[in-house]
């Protein structure tokens, strides 16, 4: 018997070597992570599944299956703006540059470096001459570069960028949401106009992250979603990206520069990982309320600007199955969002057991696994019912705004067109 004991005690003792070795591998090669994630470290949080969802997945992957990709050879994308009335598209490229594609040929040429890289970009209303962009460092730009993230304006004909703002009012964070209330946010006329002019380094700051913007019908007002502001914050995935979304933190802020009268004013903050934005209508040229991602809770809020819910907050769907990125619409006023990562079950799990999130903490990101899953989710147009949902194994690409992060080259038409040939019928 003694003989059996000290062989299973040899063998568990081999084991138990083995794992401990691994463990100190990892601890060895672990980085310690900024002290702000640890402290955003709070109780558990159940994240659900739309069940809904799952039951109107499309079988197999449908875009893998209908989209051809054809064309000029560009670098990876952010963005991609289409005037297809003019026979154009304009694409943010993660090399830095603004590119102009010819959709009669596919043929691309570079259009304008930006001094970061560009991210969201819209037209503006009433001036197809004019884009307003996102732009936000890159890894590249994290300490060797004195232009700052922001929202800028380009005029097409002139290869002109200009700044429209890069500074944002001081905030004090200790204030808490209402009971009720998600978040902290300012209805209309309730918000504080700042003249961008008066902003100081005592009054205010850099912007640390300018994700994704949506201008007003009049083309007067840019909102944009600032996800946190945490110093050198780059764009698309990292590790401060990451541990952002693992501990939930509250960073999210939603700014608007008024162009009418050059103020900056904070509409929105105390919200989770802001991201995609679309502004709604009742009547008129005013916005009513605005359609925003809270993109690590993987669900949709509204925030009603006017109208018999003014300045209340509201969650529109939750239990998306991955991470919310870019919005639009399309003509019959339904809601398509690119999901550029699945979320998986881990994370959900974590999620409960936020014990474990102070050791992921100090998991090298190499060895953080990501899903390469990417898909497409279209909704009813008040944005509460799912009508689409389909994921793509990410060999062509991911998905992140209302272009595509492409790894290989540009559709002719980009998304629009694929809704329509693989999306719209099956949900007309």
């Amino acid at each position: 018997m003694i003989k059996i004991l000290n062989q299973s005690f040899t063998k568990n003792l081999k084991l138990i070597s083995f794992h401990s070795l691994g463990l100190l591998f990892v601890l060895i090669s672990c980085r310690t992570p900024e002290e702000i994630f640890k402290n955003q470290i709070k109780e558990p949080v159940d994240l659900p599944y739309h069940s809904e969802i799952n039951f109107i997945k499309s079988e197999g992957d449908p875009i893998k299956q209908n989209v051809t990709i054809s064309g000029s050879t560009l670098p990876a994308q952010d963005e991609i703006l289409l005037q297809e009335d003019l026979g154009r598209a304009f694409v943010a490229s993660i090399d830095g540059w603004i590119w102009k594609v010819d959709l009669s040929n596919n043929q691309a040429e570079p259009l304008i470096k930006t001094p970061l890289l560009p991210g969201g970009m819209v037209f503006h209303p009433k001036n197809k001459d004019i884009i307003y962009m996102c732009l936000s460092r890159g890894k590249e730009h994290a300490t060797n570069t004195s232009a700052v993230p922001g929202i800028y304006e380009l005029t097409i004909s002139k290869k002109e960028l200009r700044k429209i703002g890069s500074r944002v009012p001081l905030v004090d964070k200790t204030k808490e949401p209402s009971d009720g209330h998600i978040g902290i946010f300012f209805a209309k006329g309730k918000e504080t106009k700042i003249p961008i002019s008066k902003l100081n380094e005592i009054n205010s700051r850099n912007v640390e992250k300018a994700d994704d913007l949506a201008i007003s019908r009049d083309g007067e007002r840019i909102y944009f979603t600032e996800p946190y502001d945490h110093p050198n914050a780059i764009l698309g995935v990292s590790i401060q990206s990451k541990q952002e979304v693992l501990t939930l933190g509250r960073n999210g802020h939603l700014w608007k520069y008024d162009l009418k009268d050059n103020t900056v004013s904070l509409m929105a903050y105390q919200y989770t990982y802001l991201d995609g934005i679309l502004l709604e209508y009742s009547n008129g040229d005013f916005e009513s309320s605005i359609l925003l991602n809270e993109l690590s809770k993987s669900r949709l809020i509204r925030l009603h600007l006017m109208g018999d819910k003014e300045g209340k907050d509201e969650i529109v769907i939750d239990g998306l199955p991955g991470f919310p990125d870019g919005m639009d619409r399309d003509s019959k006023g339904r809601i398509w969002i690119a999901i550029p990562v699945e979320r998986s079950k881990l994370i959900t799990w974590l999620h409960k057991h936020p014990f474990w999130k102070r050791l992921v903490l100090y998991i090298p990101e190499s060895l953080q696994p990501v899903s390469k899953k990417t898909g497409l989710l279209a909704l009813s147009p008040n944005g509460s019912n799912p009508l689409y949902f389909a994921m793509h194994d990410g060999s062509l690409f991911f998905l992140y705004n209302r272009g595509c992060f492409w790894k290989r080259k540009i559709i002719s038409s980009g998304i629009p067109r694929w809704f329509q040939g693989i999306c719209y019928n099956a949900i007309s």
